[in-house]
C-alpha cells in the first residue's frame, strides 16, 4: 500500500470490508489494495449505497409524517371536530387515496352532523336556564343563564344538589323518575332571594335505556310577573274609573232651575252608596247654594231598612245646610217600610211622582219674597 494513499485511513478499509461482505460474491478472498480504476468503481459503489441508505430514509420520514397526519385526522373525527383536513401529495399514492378519502367522510359528516362546538354555543346562547342533574340528584352541568340568575359561577354549582337552586321543587328521585312539569316554583339565588320560574324537567336516557339524570329547563318569571301586575293595575283603574263613572250616573244631581235640585235615585242603596248619594247632595247645595232639594225614590229596586235609613241620613243632612227637602217616588211598599221603621220625617213634603215634587218645588219658589231670596 502506498504512502499516504487512500487506504492508509482504516475507516476506508472498513468500508472496503464491508463492501466486500455485501458483494454478491462474497467468497472471492481478502478485499486486494486498490488501483486507481479500482478506487473508482469502489467509491461509485459506496456513494449508490448512501444514496439508497438516504433515499430509503427519506421515504420512511414521509411514510411517519404521513401516517402522523392520517392519524391527526382519525382523532378529530372520533372527537366530532370536522375541520381538520389531511394532505394529500401529487404522487397519487394509498396515501394519498387513503386522505383524499378521509378528508370526503369529514365534509359529509360536517354537513350531517352538528358539532359540540355548535351544540355548546347553542346552549350557552339560552335565555333559559339549563341544568344537568344526575341520578343522585346532583348538578353536572349548567349553562350561562344558570350562573347568572342563580349569582354563582360553574365550578360553585358543579357537584351541588339541586334543592340548592329549587328548594321548593319536588326532589329528583331517579327510583321511578318521571318528567316534570312545575309552572311556577321558587328558585333560590346565592344572595338568598327567591325569584319565581316555571321549571320543566325531562328523564335522561342513554343508548342502553338506562336513566341517567334529568335535563332541567327553568324560565326567568320575573318580566311576565311584572308585566301581570301591571296589567292587573292597569285594569284596576279601568274598574275603578268605570265605577266612578257608574256611580256619577246613578246618581245624578240636575239642576231643575235656580235654587231647585234634584237627584233622582236609581237602583239598589247599601252603605257605599248612600254615603255616594249624601257626599253628592251636600256638595251640590253648598255649590249652587239650593234652597229646594227633590230626592227622587220611584227607581229604588229594594226598600229595605238600609235604603231607607239611607235616604233619612240625607234628608237630614240637607236640611241642617237651611235646604228644603222633598221626596218623591212614595209607593205604597215604600210607605210601609217607613212606617215600620217608625222614622221621623216630619218637615219633609212628600209627593207620588216626580212631576209633582218638581212643580211644588217651582210654586214655592216663586211664592218666596225676593228680599228673602239668596242670590243665585
Amino acid at each position: 500500500m502506498s504512502e499516504g494513499g487512500p487506504t492508509d485511513d482504516p475507516r476506508i478499509a472498513e468500508l472496503f470490508s464491508i463492501l466486500v461482505q455485501a458483494s454478491p460474491e462474497p467468497g472471492a478472498g481478502a478485499l486486494a489494495e486498490p488501483d486507481g480504476a479500482g478506487w473508482s468503481e469502489a467509491s461509485q459503489a459506496v456513494r449508490a449505497l448512501v444514496a439508497e441508505v438516504v433515499a430509503r430514509r427519506a421515504t420512511q420520514a414521509q411514510m411517519e409524517r404521513r401516517l402522523d397526519d392520517i392519524m391527526v385526522m382519525l382523532n378529530a373525527l372520533v372527537s366530532f371536530d370536522f375541520s381538520v383536513r389531511a394532505e394529500i401529495g401529487d404522487k397519487g399514492d394509498s396515501w394519498d387515496a387513503l386522505a383524499m378519502g378521509l378528508n370526503m367522510v369529514a365534509e359529509e359528516l360536517a354537513s350531517r352532523v352538528v358539532s359540540r362546538e355548535y351544540v355548546d354555543n347553542i346552549i350557552e346562547s339560552m335565555s333559559d336556564l339549563l341544568i344537568v342533574v344526575d341520578r343522585a340528584g346532583l348538578i353536572t352541568s349548567v349553562n350561562a343563564a344558570a350562573c347568572r340568575l342563580s349569582e354563582r359561577t360553574s365550578e360553585e354549582l358543579l357537584g351541588q344538589p339541586a334543592s340548592l337552586l329549587f328548594p321548593a321543587a319536588l326532589p329528583f328521585e331517579m327510583g321511578g323518575a318521571t318528567n316534570l312539569l312545575i309552572e311556577e316554583t321558587a328558585f333560590q339565588k346565592k344572595s338568598g332571594d327567591f325569584v319565581a320560574v316555571s321549571l320543566s324537567a325531562s328523564v335522561m336516557i342513554n343508548g342502553l335505556g338506562e336513566t341517567q339524570g334529568f335535563v332541567c329547563v327553568a324560565r326567568d318569571l320575573s318580566e311576565r310577573k311584572r308585566l301581570e301586575e301591571e296589567e292587573r293595575q292597569r285594569l284596576q283603574q279601568v274598574v275603578e274609573t268605570q265605577a266612578l263613572l257608574l256611580e256619577e250616573l246613578s246618581t245624578p244631581l240636575m239642576p231643575i232651575a235656580d235654587q231647585i235640585l234634584a237627584m233622582p235615585v236609581i237602583g239598589s242603596v247599601d252603605d257605599r252608596r248612600s254615603s255616594q248619594i249624601l257626599e253628592t247632595l251636600l256638595n251640590g247645595v253648598v255649590a249652587r247654594e239650593a234652597r229646594i232639594v227633590i230626592i227622587d225614590i220611584t227607581g229604588v229596586r229594594k226598600i229595605d231598612a238600609r235604603a231607607v235609613q239611607g235616604i233619612v241620613n240625607a234628608v237630614k243632612a240637607v236640611r241642617l245646610l237651611g235646604a228644603q227637602v222633598i221626596l218623591t217616588g212614595i209607593r205604597p211598599e215604600v210607605a210601609v217600610a217607613l212606617m215600620a221603621l217608625d222614622l221621623n220625617l216630619g218637615g219633609v213634603l212628600t209627593f207620588g211622582s216626580l212631576q209633582t215634587g218638581i212643580a211644588h218645588a217651582m210654586r214655592q219658589l216663586r211664592q218666596v219674597k225676593p228680599e228673602n231670596v239668596k242670590p243665585g
